[in-house]
């Protein structure tokens, strides 16, 4: 696994070098033309790690406590922000560079290009949007980190955004898009 994380880090170094446009703009320029929501007041509660989904939330509280925040959940958390909330995968990617200890320019901006599906390697918007768990069934399984984020809680947060209702939304604003 490490191996791999140094061919991607690489990977995502050659990319920024020889694609510079990558640091503003979609390495897919029809991507450029995403109708982003850019909902402030929902990017300040996923930058609080208060969305009401116990992953991403847990996520969130860690990088901000710690500065640090597992691959897998960095993935995750950027999906939710892109596909979820319909915000730019910009000011996800500005908002970990500002508070990631491990940040690096090529990296994060490539794993934010993937996430949002406008990286070079990223999968097709409608086969990207990450599965989270389902809030109605979550008092079985109960995600939990050093910064008290607990599903089964029972005066846990709402979520911010229905999981089919964004979905859907996402699938229809990235066809739009991409017709034009």
């Amino acid at each position: 696994m490490y191996v791999n994380e140094l061919i991607w880090r690489d990977f995502y170094a050659q990319i920024l070098y020889h694609f510079p446009q990558v640091v503003t703009r979609a390495f897919r320029p029809e991507y450029d033309r995403i109708q982003w929501r850019n909902d402030e007041g929902e990017f300040m509660r996923w930058c609080e790690g208060r969305t009401g989904y116990p992953i991403v939330d847990a996520g969130m509280r860690e990088l901000n406590a710690t500065g640090y925040m597992h691959n897998r959940v960095r993935m995750i958390t950027a999906s939710f922000l892109t596909k979820h909330l319909l915000i730019d995968w910009r000011w996800g990617e500005a908002y970990f560079a500002s508070k990631l200890l491990d940040f690096d320019l090529a990296s994060n901006n490539g794993g934010w290009q993937w996430a949002a599906g406008c990286g070079t390697d990223a999968a097709p918007y409608f086969g990207c949007l990450i599965r989270l768990p389902n809030n109605k069934n979550s008092t079985k399984t109960s995600y939990t980190s050093g910064n008290g984020c607990r599903s089964g809680s029972a005066d846990y947060l709402a979520p911010i955004v229905d999981h089919a209702f964004a979905r859907a939304r996402c699938l229809q604003t990235y066809k739009e898009a991409l017709s034009r």
